[in-house]
């Protein structure tokens, strides 16, 4: 009991730790496209917070299953190398009693994902896609730089070729695209940008228009002050934005996959992925659990051993990936879905519980064919 206690803290520890820096790694690849939004829209420092803690649900469903193994490995890998597993065999224990610990701290990681991406995942995935759309969309969004060209929306086109302060400009290019019969082109000297509370207006002195109506030849217009509506600051109305998969239920993709016919085989394949991807913890603790207590140790073993397990890792999320793509497009494959995991945990508990030696194993079935091939 002592010694089950001792493993279980162990594991629990390094599955923390290994989480945390999994989630690290995604946490700063993922932020530098929080960081360009907030800088190239001008948006507060607590927006930059608020959409992490959005996104961080959508972070630990891929990190925990990663960090669960991970964790799982770093510990039952160090008891092998101090012979504290010899120690457990040699009192009694079973392989299968000597990864209980690890097979309960994958229970909580699943229960953590099952929960994650059925209660929590679809409403924070939400209010961050609703925040990330209205600081597109906001008056802050049009942040002029020197020398390059920005788009302020998709029919306007502006570069600024010095930059006085925040809202004045010198020698200005402004491409209008709002009619597509008549495309217009404003050059000035100098210009300030106005913000209401319904629009924003850019002044221009001392310029040129250039006006072209299809292949006519083009107006030309010099003006000392013309003023350009250049952007609504109305926010994009949240009913006309794309909701993605993320953003729904389970049973809101059931539903809308039985409406849908084109999306049909997706729509079902992320609400039941769901589901089995509470189950990758569980995988990948057994099949660790798996090639370092089926066989004897030694530091060159061991070594290999971390390596088959990455490797079995690699092979069995690139199977569930290719499943649940192939339940795209045919929805007859569901079933799949579920039976893989199912069939790798039942087979993983058979080959622990039965104590199986992968080398006695390989060499029973060499001698069978060998057998087998001399009658």
């Amino acid at each position: 009991m002592i010694l089950t206690k001792y493993v279980f803290k162990q594991t629990i520890k390094n599955v923390f730790l290994s989480t945390m820096v999994f989630l690290a790694v995604i946490w700063l690849t993922q932020s530098f496209k929080i960081i360009r939004l907030i800088i190239d829209k001008g948006a507060n420092l607590s927006d930059f917070f608020i959409l992490s803690a959005y996104n961080f649900p959508s972070w630990l469903l891929l990190a925990l299953p990663f960090g669960t193994f991970a964790g799982c490995m770093i510990s039952y890998s160090k008891f092998e190398s101090d012979k504290e597993i010899v120690v457990m065999k040699a009192a009694g224990l079973s392989p299968l009693k000597i990864s209980g610990p690890a097979i309960i701290v994958s229970l909580f990681s699943s229960i953590i994902l099952f929960l994650i991406s059925h209660l929590i995942l679809p409403t924070t995935y939400k209010n961050f896609k609703i925040l990330q759309n209205d600081i597109r969309n906001s008056s802050k969004e049009l942040i002029i730089k020197e020398n390059t060209f920005a788009d302020i929306n998709e029919k306007q086109t502006i570069f600024i070729r010095y930059l006085n302060s925040k809202n004045y400009f010198k020698e200005i290019f402004i491409q209008d695209r709002n009619d597509p019969l008549n495309l217009i082109e404003l050059y000035a000297k100098t210009g300030y940008l106005t913000n209401d509370d319904d629009k924003v207006t850019l002044f221009m002195d001392e310029g040129t228009r250039f006006s072209t109506k299809g292949s006519k030849e083009p107006t030309i217009l010099d003006f000392k002050n013309y003023r350009l509506q250049i952007k609504k600051n109305k926010s994009t109305s949240t009913s006309s934005r794309v909701v993605e998969y993320n953003e729904y239920s389970f049973f809101d993709l059931i539903k809308k996959a039985n409406q849908s016919k084109d999306k049909k085989g997706k729509l079902i394949a992320e609400a039941h992925s769901r589901n089995t991807v509470a189950l990758l913890p569980i995988v990948f603790v057994l099949i660790v659990m798996i090639t370092i207590l089926n066989s004897n140790y030694s530091r060159i073993i061991s070594t290999y051993k971390k390596s088959i397990s990455i490797g079995f890792l690699i092979i069995i999320q690139s199977l569930f990936v290719l499943i649940k793509n192939t339940v795209h497009y045919n929805v007859n494959f569901l079933p799949l879905m579920y039976f893989s995991p199912c069939f790798i945990i039942l087979l993983s508990f058979f080959i622990l519980h039965k104590n199986i030696n992968f080398k006695k194993f390989i060499s029973l079935i060499k001698q069978r064919t060998i057998h087998n091939e001399a009658l």
